[in-house]
């Protein structure tokens, strides 16, 4: 029996204008990955050497050059989408004006993904560093596998598989925290670091709504960014390594709280008690109230935007509905494959939805934007959408265009229809904490002397954070902040409430 022929070894491409740092600069990186990459080294060229790798079906995974104009990048995203992209300066260079703006100007333009500070020495690990996490990118970016807690959702047997918990424990805990986004998370962290029992119950899958989020730009700490799915990884990490435990797939459907303790009741029929309860559940995207849309639902319309569905948009035309900071980083991603995107935004522009570093990055990418517009209709053949009806808001004129795959990304409901009727909410779902407990429901939501903590609700003990709850700021950074600052609460509240047993 004959062995089939070995996978291609991906390809590194280096084009660099200075011989001997071309030669210098291509060592180093075949003495790293020499057994694992081919490393292709150009001073000029490098674009018909994409070319010929195109041709000959090898992947490419990194294109390192110093060509500030972009033209071998634009090749890279045209060849190969996946394919992670880096400006190589020299040392000190970032302080050159010059430089500078051309940098910013790939970045803002997308054209790359990050500078690279060529080697000076051997060994120089600030600069294995840089490509290591930019193939690590391009690692996450090709591999189809559920191998990383945000793949699994809503099958305990599979995230049993992975390795991952279900079980929820039979004793008492500290503090039960329902979803694990990034304000579950980070709540998760500290209160596990600073000692208390603590269980993280989530029915889909680590990282909520971010978790979907390709590349989070402006999250603190991350220059070059960082997805939804890592930043959940790392967190869930965190948090498991300070002694916090996760029971996934399952399904928070109830509570009551009985002789001074929550019980949670978990679906299919167990329960969980908890000396105190923060909900951070989020939000869901709401559906669009098409039915003609919904045969299409998973094959090619989505809510949400996830790695593997924008892989699968490779010279597609695609539109995304949509006008927050979801929409438009959702549709940066899959501009890297579809030959065309466009969005759909409700509002006469985007100003008063997105940052102002997306709206700058959308058009950069030649993004469509259709304002004061709606999706109205759409159909298809074979089981896959081929177009959509667009619906101008103001003159209620209809236009019907091509549309391969729809990305819906429109506002959200939070997950509250479980929670007990002792928890005030807005007439959305939204959770009310803090001083607006006693605004809007006055002594009746609250009738305790000390008044309620900033996000602790109107049922004593139970608090809410990050997008479920009224008033947040719908950023991945805020609802973080939320997480880390309620553990003080929850303190002062279990120190008032010891345990009786």
């Amino acid at each position: 029996m004959t062995n089939p022929d070995p996978a291609p070894l991906p390809v590194v491409l280096l084009s660099l204008a200075h011989p001997p740092a071309l030669t210098f600069t291509a060592d180093e990186l075949s003495k790293r990955l020499g057994a694992d990459y081919r490393v292709l080294a150009v001073a000029d060229g490098g674009e018909e050497q994409l070319s010929r790798t195109a041709a000959d079906g090898h992947p490419a995974a990194l294109v390192l050059s110093d060509d500030v104009t972009g033209t071998l990048f634009a090749a890279t995203r045209r060849l190969f989408p996946t394919a992670r992209r880096a400006l190589v300066i020299e040392w000190g260079d970032w302080a050159d004006p010059d430089v500078a703006a051309g940098v910013l100007r790939l970045m803002a333009s997308t054209l790359i993904d990050y500078y690279v500070v060529r080697p000076r020495q051997p060994a120089d690990e600030y600069f294995h560093r840089t490509v290591t996490d930019l193939l690590l990118d391009w690692r996450r970016s090709t591999d189809d596998s559920p191998a990383d807690i945000t793949a699994v959702r809503g099958d305990p047997d599979l995230a049993r598989a992975h390795g991952l918990s279900t079980e929820l424990p039979a004793e008492p805990v500290d503090l039960a925290i329902v979803g694990a986004g990034p304000a579950g998370l980070a709540a998760a962290v500290y209160a596990a670091s600073e000692g208390l029992s603590t269980l993280v119950v989530e029915q889909r899958a680590v990282g909520g709504q971010a978790g979907s989020s390709s590349l989070i730009r402006n999250y603190l700490g991350f220059a070059r960014g960082v997805s939804g799915v890592e930043l959940a990884e790392r967190a869930y990490q965190q948090a498991w390594v300070f002694g916090a435990r996760f029971a996934l797939t399952r399904e928070v459907v109830g509570m009551s709280v009985i002789d001074g303790r929550s019980v949670l009741a978990v679906a299919p029929n167990e329960t969980v008690t908890a000396r105190s309860v923060i909900l951070a559940t989020g939000v869901s995207y709401r559906r669009l109230a098409i039915p003609g849309l919904d045969p299409f639902v998973g094959t090619s319309v989505f809510y949400g935007a996830s790695a593997l569905e924008a892989k699968e948009q490779t010279g597609r035309v695609v539109l995304v509905v949509g006008g927050g900071n979801s929409a438009g980083q959702a549709a940066l991603h899959l501009a890297r494959y579809a030959a065309s995107v466009s969005l759909v935004v409700r509002g006469a522009d985007l100003a008063d939805s997105m940052s102002q570093y997306l709206i700058d990055e959308l058009a950069a990418a030649d993004v469509a934007i259709l304002t004061e517009a709606k999706v109205a209709g759409g159909g298809g053949t074979d089981g896959r959408l081929d177009h959509v009806v667009l619906a101008d808001r103001v003159s209620g004129r209809r236009s019907t265009v091509r549309c391969d795959a729809l990305f819906i990304t429109i506002g959200a409901a939070p997950h509250t229809d479980w929670v007990p009727p002792e928890v005030l909410r807005d007439r959305w779902g939204y959770v009310i904490t803090g001083a607006d407990v006693l605004t809007e429901g006055g002594r009746r939501a609250w009738p305790h002397e000390q008044p309620p903590a900033p996000l602790e609700s109107s049922l004593p003990g139970f608090f809410a954070v990050g997008d479920v709850r009224r008033g947040s700021v719908k950023r991945v950074a805020s609802a973080v902040g939320e997480g880390s600052v309620v553990v003080s609460s929850v303190h002062a509240y279990l120190a008032a409430h010891p345990r009786t047993d």
